[in-house]
């Protein structure tokens, strides 16, 4: 019985955890005494879901925050950010009344979608919206839903259908709707990783973990080991390839909407350089992972370690894990005045379990470089173009 609910709980946290609500501008100081020239500061906007939001990272961790910091020395300009990125942002929402309310982006909620992040961010600016000059933007991973990507049984041309209608149609909505609602505004679109590869650890731990994420399907139950693992990677390659492919065409077909409107291409798509190597619990991770995750314990203190999964014992290893579960339990909490069912109670519980792991599989602090990095690069060139530099003025001897 116990062994059924860690192993139920642990397959929730980790297909959540990659999924990642609504928040305000991040708040963080860049290095340095700069003092930008005379004159209107650099408007940027973020948009999007768990990876924009920078699930895990401090402030100062997070890339747009790192990308704020560059442009202002690139262009001798204050850059004032604003955030709504969240967790489990999808990119069109739905009906549901919102039963909870966090203003952590760390905690996983369900709402808004970005398209409703995009409204909030039209009322923000009201009709200074025009002045925005870079908005950076992700979605589609948590409308394909991760659990399908993690779950064996997923058939490969059922997923690529759904990659398209979410990272390539979908998209390509909101892109739209981005350009009209933002017409001076550079926007760029990053891909998303493989979250496992053949260079993910193949130990006890790991195949623990898969058999857990499948533990209720009867077709995974049928599996050896090495055929599950097989699929898994199989599926993981076929995410990072399709939506690629389609974020990319997404992005291109919109560029092609604007020129027949006689208008500049205003968006870009960046690749990101994670290999098969970076992928969870490889060797080389870019991604977060349980503190214990990547050890080789074995027989009775692996034993202990699942056992004490859900305890304090058990962690992911971001940095900010511990403020993350305070507002965890914040939102989590037993309702006061409400008498919950038995289903009810079991549900929060889990979300709250949910919340406390969910920077499993999100860039740590070097992914989140390797993104700034490749971010950085195409901003390059658009600095000139865009007619964000302000000359330096030199001090009179």
């Amino acid at each position: 019985m116990i062994r059924t609910r860690i192993r139920k709980t642990l397959a929730l946290a980790f297909g959540v955890g990659l999924l990642l609500t609504f928040s305000g501008s991040v708040r963080a100081d860049c290095p340095g005494n700069f003092k930008p020239a005379a004159g209107a500061p650099l408007e940027m906007l973020v948009l999007g879901d768990s990876i924009m939001w920078g699930q895990g990272l401090k402030p100062e961790q997070k890339f747009s925050w790192r990308i704020k910091c560059w442009l202002q020395d690139k262009t001798n300009r204050e850059v004032k950010q604003t955030v709504f990125a969240h967790s489990v942002a999808i990119i069109t929402g739905t009906t549901e009344t919102p039963k909870y309310k966090s203003n952590d982006g760390e905690v996983n909620l369900p709402y808004p979608s970005i398209n409703e992040e995009l409204d909030h961010a039209r009322a923000f600016y009201g009709p200074g919206k025009t002045k925005v000059n870079l908005i950076l933007l992700d979605g589609c991973i948590n409308d394909v839903d991760v659990s399908n990507l993690l779950n064996v049984t997923t058939e490969p041309e059922w997923l690529r259908e759904r990659i398209n209608t979410s990272c390539k149609l979908a998209m390509h909505n909101l892109l739209r709707r981005v350009t009209e609602s933002f017409p001076n505004a550079q926007v760029i679109v990053p891909s998303y990783y493989r979250i496992v590869s053949d260079s993910t650890a193949d130990n006890a731990f790991i195949r623990l973990l898969a058999k857990s994420l499948n533990n209720e399907r009867p077709e995974a139950k049928r599996m050896s080991d090495k055929e599950m693992r097989d699929r898994l990677i199989k599926l993981s390659e076929l995410w990072y390839r399709e939506s690629t492919a389609d974020l990319r065409e997404a992005v291109n077909t919109m560029n092609s909407e604007l020129a027949a409107q006689n208008l500049p291409p205003r968006v870009s798509f960046v690749e990101i350089d994670f290999w098969p190597e970076h992928s969870f619990s490889a060797a080389e991770t870019l991604l977060w992972n349980f503190i214990f995750g990547s050890t080789n314990l074995s027989g009775l203190r692996k034993f202990i370690v699942i056992l004490s999964f859900g305890t304090n014992a058990y962690k992911p290893n971001d940095e900010v894990r511990e403020s993350r579960i305070r507002s965890c339990k914040e939102t989590f909490k037993e309702p006061k005045g409400v008498k919950e069912t038995p289903a009810e109670k079991s549900a929060r519980k889990d979300r709250l379990l949910i919340c406390r792991y969910a920077s499993l599989g999100h860039p740590n602090q070097m992914g989140a470089l390797v993104y700034t990095e490749a971010i950085k690069g195409h901003l390059q060139w658009i600095i000139d173009r865009a007619g964000w530099r302000e000359t330096k003025t030199e001090p009179i001897p």
